[in-house]
C-alpha cells in the first residue's frame, strides 16, 4: 500500500507541476463537470465552450487562454483517463497554432530525456482538403475520406482516392519534414510553406517530427493543423490536439487546443522525477 500511496503522490505532484506551467503562461482555469445531460465527459473542449458561452460576448476578452483538468471517459476501452485540456481561443489562426506548439515544447523541456522518447506527428486537414481538390476529388468523396481517416480506416481512405489521386495518397504516409515538403510542393505549390517551416522549426530543436496527412484527429470540429505527441516505443499518445471551429449555443468559437494525458506523461517521466527527488 505504501508504494501505491507514493505513486499517487508522485502523480499529483506531476499534475501540479503541469498546472503551474500553464498558470505561469497566463492561462486561466475553467472547471467542467465530469458528466452532463446524462453522458460522461469524453472531451473538455465542448464543456469549456458551453460554459464560456453562458457569458455575454461583450464580457469575453479574446484571445482567451484557458485550461480544464479532470478525467475524461474513453467509451472504446470503458475507462477514464486523467487529463489537462488547454485551449487558446480567439481567431484560431496560424499564430495560435504556433503558440500552442511552442507551449508544448516548453512543457517538454522540463524533462530533458522526454524529448528523446517522443515523436511529434503533424497532420493538416486544410492541406488534405486542398490536395484532394487539386486532384478534382468530388466534395462528397472528400468528406468520406475524412470520415474514414477519423475512424482510423486508412485502407478505405486510400481506396476512395485510388486511382485518380496518386499525389494525395502519397501524403497519407508518415514522412520526414523534407520529404513531406517535396511531396506537398508537387501537389500544392501555393501552400503556406513559410508557416509550415515555422511549425517545424519550433519542434525540430527539441524532438523528432513526422508529417502525415492521414492524421485527422478524433473530433469533427478540427479544421486545419492537428498533432499528436507519441511515445516512440509503444505508440502511446501523450497529447492530442489541433485547430478547431465549433458552434455552441449560436456562437462560433475558433481556437487551438490540446489534451494532455497525465497517466501517459507520468509513465514517460517517472524515472526522471524519482532521480530529481533522490538528488534533493
Amino acid at each position: 500500500m505504501d508504494e501505491w500511496l507514493k505513486q499517487n503522490r508522485s502523480e499529483y505532484a506531476l499534475m501540479i507541476r503541469v498546472i503551474n506551467q500553464f498558470l505561469a503562461q497566463s492561462f486561466f482555469p475553467v472547471p467542467t463537470a465530469p458528466a452532463q445531460s446524462g453522458h460522461y465527459r469524453e472531451d473538455h473542449t465542448q464543456s469549456i465552450l458551453e460554459l464560456l458561452s453562458s457569458f455575454p460576448e461583450s464580457h469575453l476578452n479574446l484571445p482567451l487562454k484557458v485550461f480544464s483538468l479532470g478525467p475524461v471517459y474513453d467509451p472504446g476501452h470503458g475507462r477514464w483517463a486523467e487529463t489537462v485540456d488547454v485551449e487558446i481561443l480567439g481567431e484560431g489562426g496560424p499564430q495560435h497554432e504556433l503558440m500552442a506548439v511552442q507551449l508544448i515544447m516548453q512543457l517538454i523541456e522540463q524533462w530533458p530525456r522526454l524529448a528523446e522518447k517522443t515523436v511529434m506527428v503533424m497532420g493538416h486537414l486544410g492541406l488534405l482538403d486542398q490536395a484532394m481538390a487539386a486532384e478534382a476529388v468530388l466534395p462528397v468523396v472528400r468528406h468520406s475520406v475524412r470520415d474514414a481517416l477519423r475512424a482510423g480506416n486508412l485502407v478505405q481512405a486510400e481506396s476512395l482516392l485510388a486511382p485518380t489521386s496518386p499525389k494525395t495518397r502519397r501524403l497519407l504516409l508518415p514522412k520526414t519534414y523534407d520529404d513531406f515538403v517535396r511531396a506537398l510542393q508537387d501537389t500544392l505549390p501555393e501552400a503556406d510553406f513559410d508557416h509550415i517551416a515555422r511549425l517545424q522549426n519550433a519542434i525540430d530543436q527539441h524532438m523528432a517530427t513526422r508529417w502525415d496527412l492521414s492524421l485527422t484527429g478524433n473530433w469533427p470540429y478540427y479544421t486545419d493543423l492537428v498533432f499528436s505527441l507519441y511515445l516512440k516505443d509503444i505508440g502511446q499518445p501523450l497529447l492530442n490536439g489541433g485547430r478547431f471551429m465549433a458552434d455552441v449555443h449560436g456562437r462560433t468559437w475558433h481556437g487551438v487546443g490540446f489534451t494532455l494525458y497525465l497517466d501517459s506523461l507520468y509513465q514517460a517521466v517517472q524515472q526522471e522525477m524519482e532521480q530529481e527527488s533522490h538528488d534533493l
